[in-house]
């Protein structure tokens, strides 16, 4: 395992040359350099001014602001037995930015999981912001309507948030007021650890969100410790206005398989599968952390070196990846060796999971790392950076990397290639319940591991 600022400094060279080619990329498109300056000048206003405008879910994805009205038809009704909810020290489960969003990232699923969970045993109440009110977002006999906050109720903002800071600020004050508190929920720092990953209004909509979290929360809890361990060697070193004695937690996220079963692949993943090659996966949004790059390098070497394999990408199409998509579109193997199957199903990820020599998961920075849960769950030998929140979650059953290595990572698939597939000794993967069940009994017993004073 390379020490800490080893691989620091390898992620930084990587992410460099990631950005170098994504200029050069820009530079050789078909636009002359004063379009494209005023092309850059005007995206710069439109997100300043949407943002002071209180309008930048126009640009930021929540983009379905409802009138008083509407907000209610978004509501998901429930059938069956339903328990009715505590009348007083009660959870609630915000998820306001889910609420109003059509999309489905992976946060958003998290969120819809636990609080699916949360109401059907009847640990939490997941509500949703309107007009400086809170909603059950779900409708049955025995919920609420309206929410309002009242002593010794816990607010887990486990929604991302980013973009709805204002309206989160004074729902807090309003919890406080009340007498309860709020507990924040982190996925990951990428956005400041590693700001040029992500958009200029993604970084500017996180900052501001990370900042209301580290001054109003009452406690933080983390999808993993290595979120958390960041967290408070971020916050420790920049002195950050955090109320004393902050208390620091984590759980472990879940996944669900069984309604995978039965569903058919589509004609793109059986042909990505076909053939006798020996077939390797990665899973994963097309963005530059996750280090699609790198293992396109080490394929491509593999390749000249006479190896017959296939690798398949999985994933949609993020930011800052001109270049690496046309260098995959426009592969000499693209359609051949090298497939990339955007929206691809459920069903799709079980059948390339089930044929894989091994899970390819190159990234450089992750909160969780669900595809290695997913790849332990199908039998899958998998193959990683080596990154903290990896070791965590992945245990010795992984093989690892140095991070950004392309020769490392050829190494290690070689040595997959080479001995027999044998079924991983799986981390402990939890269902969604039992997830959810894991966060209730942090949050209801006040049982965190840390304080920010005390944390190490």
């Amino acid at each position: 395992m390379v020490d800490r600022k080893t691989g620091e400094r390898q992620i930084e060279a990587f992410l460099l040359d990631e950005m170098k080619a994504e200029i050069d990329e820009l530079a050789h498109s078909e636009v002359d350099d004063y379009t494209k300056f005023v092309y850059a000048r005007a995206r710069e206003f439109y997100w300043t001014a949407t943002r002071l405008l209180g309008l930048g879910r126009l640009h930021d994805g929540v983009w379905r602001k409802p009138s008083a009205d509407k907000a209610t038809t978004w509501r998901t009704a429930l059938a069956g037995d339903i328990p009715p909810p505590a009348t007083s020290g009660r959870l609630l489960v915000d998820m306001t930015a889910t609420h109003r969003t059509i999309g489905r990232t992976g946060i958003q699923r998290v969120v819809r999981e636990i609080a699916r969970a949360m109401v059907e045993s009847g640990a939490g109440i997941p509500v949703f912001m309107e007009d400086g009110r809170l909603f059950s977002h779900f409708t049955h006999e025995n919920l609420p309507d309206e929410v309002t906050p009242g002593a010794g109720d816990k607010l887990l903002l486990l929604d991302a948030g980013w973009h709805l800071t204002a309206e989160y600020s004074r729902m807090i004050d309003r919890v406080a007021q009340a007498g309860g508190e709020t507990i924040g929920c982190l996925y990951d720092l990428i956005p400041i650890l590693y700001p040029s990953v992500v958009t200029q209004s993604a970084h500017l909509a996180f900052v501001e969100w990370f900042d209301l979290l580290v001054r109003k929360s009452d406690a933080i809890i983390g999808i993993s410790k290595a979120v958390v361990d960041d967290f408070a060697a971020y916050a420790r070193g920049r002195r950050l206005p955090c109320k004393p004695g902050l208390r620091l937690g984590w759980w472990p996220l879940g996944a669900d398989f069984s309604a995978l079963r039965g569903e058919t692949p589509s004609p793109r993943a059986v042909e990505a599968a076909a053939g006798v090659q020996p077939l390797f996966l990665s899973v994963g949004t097309l963005e530059p952390r996750k280090g699609h790059a790198v293992a396109l390098r080490a394929f491509d070497r593999w390749w000249k070196e006479g190896a017959d394999v296939r690798y398949v990408i999985v994933g949609s199409k993020g930011w800052n990846v001109r270049s690496l998509e046309r260098r995959i579109v426009g592969h000499a193997e693209f359609g051949r060796r090298l497939f990339w199957l955007q929206g691809a199903s459920d069903a799709d990820l079980r059948y390339l999971y089930e044929r894989t020599r091994a899970l390819v998961f190159p990234s450089i920075a992750e909160g969780f790392g669900l595809p290695l849960v997913e790849a332990a769950h199908f039998g899958a030998r998998a193959i990683a950076s080596d990154i903290p929140v990896f070791r965590e979650v992945g245990g010795d059953w992984v093989s690892y990397f140095d991070p950004a290595d392309s020769d490392a990572l050829l190494a290690r698939m070689k040595e997959a290639l080479a001995t027999p597939a044998t079924p991983a000794q799986a981390c402990d993967i939890l269902s969604w319940r039992r997830s959810a069940e894991a966060l209730a009994r942090i949050l209801r017993e006040g049982d965190y591991p840390l304080r920010l004073d005390a944390a190490r």
